[in-house]
């Protein structure tokens, strides 16, 4: 009815609708003739929601760098399309409110999402990750915005800003449904509906829209993100995993005063120095979990016969997963960091939002001790921000996905791939070794078909469905089983002293709900009594083959690995470490908030852990001195080496219209493509490891061609290239 009010004939006299006619006599209260005006009012108004709907599409245009993907977009997410209008829309009110003016208005807020739609465009051509909101305020990300505008200029651009000229100028001038200056009544009636309607689908309050439409964030993968939910309604998402409120009683004299009344120096938490120095092997198995706990389901034969084998003889235990399902980034956060994910806002992503500076990890501290640390991952480069990430922490080079012989089990590169690159690792380098492994074969999902075949069947009393996924989980489980083997059966024989750190991240996603382990009857719910302990505790494996055999049990959070392994090796730590390894033997499970009581957790005493982390990720990184800018290697690369052509032959087995090449050299990847003259060619990999490639019939024109290997990853962004070798025509077939 308050909205109703804004139409009476005598309190406005603006635009079309008020011609000289008085369309109702507020007296009457007719309904009908209230409908009239109404509709009367949004003829009057109705390009608001044309102009709206344009700067969407636009905007999107632009982000994703295609035309088609936005209009196919705007067709196949309705919802979404809709609420990122709803921002750009309460913006032209909220501005109109202001100005009084819609026209003005629309070129503000055009301008405005011009300018943040190019950037992300062209953030997403250079590094695969479109603008995120914390690119604005993160240290570290602000300098590398300038470089996001070099080189804007092109074709496609230019015709994208013509067009939109054109149209804007056709819709605000050549139609006679602009209403050039509002009043004031009006203008304040707008301003109060633009905040409702923002607040409304901000805060899905009191009208749940996003949550009627299934809308989330998907933080794992920003591109995704945006791809599925639009730019405008993906930033505003992204704002929840931003918060990190100053902490209390933080300053220089704090930190200082932890270090020196809670940290003694120590070597690996207070064991004696050892004379072996052990090659350090951390693997992160994917989804790894112990599905033979299961009772109510019987597996036809065990999926993990080599950790059971393990549990009778070493070190085994669980560590209490931060995560369920997914989120492999935060588990190796901790792990690698001894940062604890306890201390920042549910949902938080810190690969993505906060390792934007260098942060000391396993890698920077035992670097500095003169180890070789490498990062290998079988998945793309930029998924959460690896790349950037493993060189703040201090790794000496990063093995991803773009440089694996394509080897695969299911979707994903076999298990056996990474445990044989592990190995190549170890045995190519002089010095003492550091790898950080990461799996991805057993990764979401698992649904029967996956594999070519499920050699372990499941029986029990469960619906088809759950025993699908189950045996399709158990095929995967056997062969990070299988890797698991691999590794300790290569390093008992290996001279070199090696500690094997093998471990789950999560468990996991067995269908909605926790569909399959209700089925198999492991939990009754959510609100089962051992929730925590059944749904987030994962596999761990210690082992080294330099002392005796000790069986021991151990049960910690993933950020006491480090100061633990640290420790077991006899290796000096670092000032959080050690801290982290005192802290540890009071509290080894630091389990959210909720659990604190029940475990006996006193959170006051962990308030010395949160300040030195905050310290570490948002403060002045106190406590680190002058290690701070002895963290990132300068010589930190991706792949094998410098890619380096030494030799392109003709192909003999080719002639004529086929001719080919043969390019042969050193760290030459399976999946490198060849380029003449600087255009791809078709590529493949021989079995000796040379790039053979078709030769295009007018490659040799000039009487010499160029050619190149590139490296591309799945954006098509160029991560690695070789030398470029000049082929002449003598050599032609």
């Amino acid at each position: 009815m308050a909205t109703l009010i804004l139409f009476r004939s005598d309190l406005f006299r603006f635009g079309p609708v008020h011609r000289g006619n008085p369309l109702i006599d507020w007296e009457i209260g007719s309904m009908g003739k209230w409908a009239k005006l109404a509709g009367a009012y949004l003829k009057d108004r109705y390009l608001m929601f044309v102009l709206t709907g344009w700067l969407v599409l636009f905007m999107e245009e632009l982000s994703r760098n295609h035309t088609w993907g936005a209009i196919k977009w705007s067709f196949l997410h309705i919802p979404a399309f809709a609420l990122n209008g709803a921002f750009v829309f309460g913006a032209l009110l909220a501005l109109t409110a202001a100005t009084g003016r819609m026209r003005l208005s629309y070129w503000i807020v055009a301008g405005i999402g011009f300018a943040l739609a190019l950037v992300s465009g062209v953030k997403s051509k250079m590094l695969g990750v479109p603008l995120l909101p914390w690119d604005f305020v993160l240290t570290g990300e602000a300098s590398d915005m300038a470089e996001y505008l070099k080189n804007i200029v092109t074709f496609e651009l230019i015709a994208d800003i013509v067009v939109f000229l054109a149209v804007s100028w056709l819709l605000l001038y050549k139609t006679n449904r602009v209403v050039k200056v509002i009043r004031w009544k009006e203008r304040a009636a707008i301003a109060v509906f633009a905040i409702a309607l923002v607040a409304v689908v901000y805060t899905d309050k009191p009208i749940p829209v996003k949550s009627a439409f299934g809308i989330g964030a998907i933080p794992w993968d920003q591109s995704e993100h945006v791809e599925t939910n639009g730019l405008l309604l993906a930033s505003v998402l992204n704002l929840d995993y931003m918060n990190v409120d100053k902490m209390k009683d933080y300053d220089n004299k704090a930190i200082a005063e932890i270090v020196a009344t809670s940290v003694q120096p120590q070597v690996g938490g207070g064991a004696a120095e050892s004379s072996v120095k052990p090659n350090v092997i951390v693997v992160l198995s994917e989804s790894l979990w112990d599905p033979s706990q299961l009772k109510d389901v019987k597996f036809s034969r065990d999926p993990m016969p080599f950790y059971h084998e393990l549990q009778q003889k070493t070190t085994t235990g669980t560590l209490l997963s931060p995560q369920f399902g997914g989120g492999t980034a935060n588990v190796e956060f901790e792990v690698l960091t001894g940062n604890s994910m306890r201390f920042l806002p549910q949902g938080t992503i810190p690969y993505n939002q906060h390792i934007t500076h260098p942060v000391d990890s396993l890698a920077g501290i035992l670097a500095r001790q003169g180890y070789y640390a490498t990062a290998i991952s079988p998945f793309h480069r930029w998924y959460f921000n690896a790349d950037k990430v493993y060189q703040n922490f201090g790794f000496a080079q990063y093995i991803p996905l773009e440089f694996f012989d394509p080897v695969y089990e299911g979707a994903y590169i076999a298990d056996s791939e990474v445990s044989k690159l592990i190995i190549e690792q170890t045995a190519k380098t002089p010095e003492r070794d550091f790898v950080f492994a990461n799996t991805m074969e057993n990764h979401f999902h698992y649904y029967p078909g996956k594999f070519k075949e499920n050699t372990i069947k499941v029986e029990g009393d469960v619906p088809a469905d759950t025993r699908g996924m189950l045996e399709t989980y158990a095929q995967g489980t056997q062969d990070a089983d299988k890797m698991l083997r691999t590794l300790v059966e290569h390093y008992q024989k290996s001279p070199e002293p090696t500690i094997i750190v093998f471990f789950g991240d999560h468990l996991p996603y067995l269908g909605d709900e926790y569909k399959a382990y209700k089925d198999a009857k492991w939990i009754t719910g959510e609100s089962d009594p051992d929730f925590l302990n059944k749904m987030y505790r994962t596999p761990l494996v210690v082992w080294d083959n330099f002392t005796p055999q000790q069986k021991e049990s151990l049960h910690m959070s993933p950020s006491f690995l480090s100061s633990y392994v640290l420790d077991k090796a006899k290796l000096p730590g670092s000032y959080y470490t050690d801290y982290l390894r005192e802290l540890s033997k009071k509290y080894p499970v630091i389990p959210p908030k909720s659990y604190y009581t029940e475990m006996n957790i006193n959170e006051a005493d962990l308030k010395q852990y949160e300040l030195l982390q905050y310290d570490i990720l948002f403060g002045e990184q106190h406590a680190y001195g002058d290690v701070k800018n002895k963290i990132v290697n300068p010589n930190y690369f991706l792949g094998f080496g410098p890619l380096t052509i030494e030799q392109v032959a003709t192909d003999p087995q080719k002639s004529g219209a086929d001719a080919g090449i043969v390019v042969t050299g050193r760290n030459l990847p399976a999946l490198g493509k060849v380029y003449v003259n600087g255009k791809p060619v078709e590529t493949q990999r021989g079995k000796d490891g040379a790039l053979t490639a078709k030769l295009p019939p007018d490659a040799l024109k000039a009487g010499k061609a160029d050619i190149q290997v590139k490296v591309l990853d799945s954006k098509e962004i160029v991560i690695a290239e070789s030398n470029v070798f000049t082929m002449t025509a003598a050599s032609k077939p």
